[in-house]
């Protein structure tokens, strides 16, 4: 019996493998339907994709689409089951513990960064793709990209791979099975081949940190960081 950080037994999730199948199939089709719709709405709107405000809005609004994660988590998990949204890990932590082992993943991270940004250099892989370019210069740029990098995609993300996905293979295959599936899956959905190595082992320290806290907002937290630094990082060098 695994047990949480307030020494309570730690409730089993409820949901089987299927049912994180059909939540991963149905944000598949979800999103598909969002690309379609957008492109049916640029069209209709006149859009010049070709714009740069124009196109940073297009662009905003594709990655925003991150957030139709949430629904099928959902429905498979607290709807189907008639759970508390607890059992996906919205509930509270004890925060100086956790702000510390969050301080302790974003150290991790960062050397993890790191070093594989010297592997890259090494290798001449290349990374993940300018942020700037995309969602465009200037402070309307740099609040849109940060708006969906250092939020929506950290609550979508971590709800869906270590609230639903992780604690669900963990519950049905074992901690060591549920770490590493989720972990790899996490890097797959990236589509970025010179980084899926790098992603997968941050996917590991958000399941880490959310198993030692018990709690989905420490790795929220941490993932927020380290896109939040990313954007930041990538703004600043482009100012330069």
């Amino acid at each position: 019996m695994d047990y949480s950080e307030t020494g309570a037994p730690r409730t089993p999730v409820p949901w089987t493998v299927r049912d994180m199948v059909y939540a991963g199939l149905a944000t598949i089709g979800l999103m598909l339907v969002g690309f379609i719709l957008l492109a049916i709405v640029a069209f209709a709107l006149g859009i010049d994709v070709q714009d740069p405000e124009q196109q940073a809005l297009v662009v905003f609004a594709v990655f925003a689409l991150e957030a139709l994660m949430i629904p099928p988590v959902w429905w498979w998990s607290v709807r189907k089951y008639g759970t508390s949204p607890r059992i996906l890990g919205l509930r509270g932590f004890r925060w100086l513990r956790g702000i510390g082992l969050t301080l302790l993943g974003l150290a991790v991270i960062l050397a993890i960064n790191v070093g594989w940004s010297w592997v890259m250099e090494r290798f001449g892989l290349e990374g993940q793709p300018d942020l700037v370019p995309v969602f465009g210069e200037g402070i309307g740029g740099f609040l849109s990209a940060l708006l969906v990098a250092g939020v929506v995609a950290p609550v979508a993300e971590e709800l869906f791979f270590r609230g639903f996905l992780y604690a669900g293979l963990r519950d049905r295959w074992g901690l060591t099975a549920g770490l590493v599936v989720s972990s790899v899956l996490f890097g797959v959905i990236h589509l970025t081949p010179g980084v899926i190595f790098p992603i997968i082992l941050m996917g590991a320290v958000f399941a880490v940190l959310f198993e030692l806290t018990d709690s989905v907002w420490p790795p929220i937290l941490l993932h927020a960081l380290v896109n939040g630094l990313a954007v930041v990082g990538l703004y600043a060098n482009a100012a330069i």
